[in-house]
């Protein structure tokens, strides 16, 4: 390989690598009405980069050492097919699960959605690397090397975001509901949809492949706009549930006196909501907001919990209106 392909091939796969980050900051910024904090968002993308793939790498050298893996081709299409997309599946969604436990921020579908797309997106980014470099290096022109890492970006690594997606949104479930066995049958459901969704894909891959032998698309590669599209769907309905929540729960705080009627009309709204005449100062107004769209949450979420975590968790909501009355007064509005 010439040093000028090589170039191309890094500079490629610096390129995806950043379109994926991109992505991921698009799906954050989309869920409008309580963004989750950007560093979580960033270590869920460190985890599925990082340690996702370690643990995944971990697991195939001790399947091989124990000598499940003997070179053959049944044992490859048995771990590229099954074990290795509930191998990839569960060492992503183990990183899903620790903000579950140690953060009180998961707390609905779309935070699933969001955190599993971080999370598979990183988990793309090494693979498209590790797989960029390992086959581009037979390539001699950028032809090859386009086709590899583009191919990977746009298909594997939506798989992968996919997936995870699926696997946070039925967690996100999982978290409202209050009976144990509901929650460990929310978790185990979306790990079997995650793993059905990747098992597939990877079927594909192998029994069919992406190009005919003409050098065409398959047919059957227009099932990836279907999803994707089904992906953005099942995201707006879900921003869609929560703009009820916001509706519901603000126009009792509203009913209480903690809120001025004005924000019905103001803050389940993101364009209403982000102008500049409903408050006079742009850092109160961002305060205001998030106060607002957290008492909402908060309430919703309550209604779900446990008697005792239900205690603890409504200590916070009195909490979140004292500071609410306090910017309000302060103005008179």
């Amino acid at each position: 390989m010439s040093i000028a392909t090589l170039l191309f091939l890094l500079a490629t796969l610096v390129l995806s690598s950043l379109f994926l980050l991109c992505v991921v900051a698009g799906v954050w910024w989309f869920d409008r009405y309580d963004r989750e904090p950007l560093h979580l968002v960033a270590l869920e993308f460190l985890w599925g980069a990082t340690v996702a793939p370690l643990i995944s790498v971990m697991v195939f050298v001790l399947l091989e050492s124990v000598g499940m893996d003997d070179g053959s081709q049944s044992t490859v299409s048995l771990l590229g097919v099954t074990l290795g997309p509930l191998v990839e599946e569960i060492a992503k969604g183990v990183g899903l699960a620790l903000v579950v436990v140690f953060s009180s921020k998961f707390d609905n579908p779309t935070d699933g959605v969001v955190y599993g797309t971080a999370v598979g997106l990183g988990f793309a980014v090494t693979e498209n690397i590790t797989y960029g470099l390992a086959g581009g290096m037979n390539f001699d022109g950028p032809r090859g090397i386009l086709l590899l890492v583009g191919g990977r970006t746009l298909l594997s690594a939506g798989v992968h975001a996919l997936c995870s997606a699926a696997l946070g949104g039925f967690l996100g479930h999982a978290v409202l509901s209050r009976r144990t066995v509901v929650r460990v049958g929310w978790t185990t459901a979306g790990l079997a949809v995650a793993v059905a969704l990747h098992a597939s894909w990877n079927m594909a891959l192998r029994f069919a492949g992406i190009f005919t032998s003409d050098g065409s698309l398959r047919a059957w590669l227009v099932v990836m706009p279907l999803l994707y599209a089904c992906y953005v769907a099942i995201l707006a309905a879900f921003l869609r549930s929560e703009h009820g929540i916001l509706k519901r729960q603000l126009a009792e705080e509203v009913d209480l006196a903690v809120a001025p009627p004005w924000v019905l009309d103001v803050i389940p709204y993101y364009r209403r909501r982000v102008r500049s005449d409903w408050w006079p100062s742009r850092r109160e107004r961002t305060v205001l907001a998030r106060l607002l769209t957290r008492v909402a949450f908060r309430k919703h979420a309550l209604r779900h919990l446990p008697k005792d975590e239900a205690t603890i968790a409504s200590l916070e909501v009195v909490q979140l209106r004292k500071k609410l009355r306090e910017i309000l007064g302060s103005v008179g509005k």
